[in-house]
């Protein structure tokens, strides 16, 4: 159902507020060294606060063999040819959560305050509008309050914060604050019984 959706929609290009133009698509299977690349210059201290260790190959090597837009779709910003940024919208196809989508972003140094994270994370809301999601969740750790403050502006609200609940790559605790935005307030989360 996704891949229909993505076909006509991506690739799109864009001007950035700064007129930089760029290039929004869908992530595939032969983007895997240069989504490499792109994670590896990352800052260290960023890369502290994402899931997986990104800078290992294998890490990278399979979420493009188990590339599935149902279940996560990568959207990345390319300049010239370069990754520049990855934004993802996680979803579960079936239980309880089946409504909710994630959302996550990375930007690289040298293009951060210039628009695309924003650009990136309404691509995404447009998208789990358009396949049905009734809400988004962002997953942060507490010092992150540049990144929070962009989704704040985007719609989302902090809804929770759970001390000391998740560890960094270094295995140090953080504080985790749970945001989300409700895309489609009127929803109907729950169909009835038969």
């Amino acid at each position: 159902m996704l891949a229909e959706l993505l076909e006509g929609r991506y690739p799109r290009a864009m001007t950035l507020p700064d007129d930089t133009p760029v290039l929004i698509r869908p992530m595939v299977p032969d983007d895997g060294p240069a989504l490499l690349q792109f994670f590896r210059g990352l800052p260290e201290e960023d890369r502290l606060y994402l899931n997986d260790d990104v800078t290992k190959e294998a890490v990278i090597q399979a979420w493009c063999r188990e590339l599935n837009y149902d279940r996560v779709l990568p959207l990345l910003a390319d300049v010239d040819g370069r990754i520049v940024a990855d934004a993802t919208l996680h979803q579960q196809p079936r239980g309880w959560m089946s409504h909710i989508g994630r959302v996550r972003v990375a930007v690289a140094p040298e293009y951060r305050r210039r628009g695309l994270a924003g650009v990136l994370v309404r691509e995404l809301i447009e998208v789990a509008v358009d396949v049905g999601l009734a809400k988004l969740d962002a997953e942060f750790m507490v010092e992150q309050e540049a990144a929070m403050r962009l989704m704040e502006k985007l719609g989302f609200y902090r809804v929770a914060i759970l001390p000391q609940h998740v560890w960094d790559l270094r295995g140090e605790t953080h504080d985790f604050v749970i945001m989300v935005h409700d895309i489609r307030p009127d929803a109907e989360y729950f169909e009835p019984a038969d």
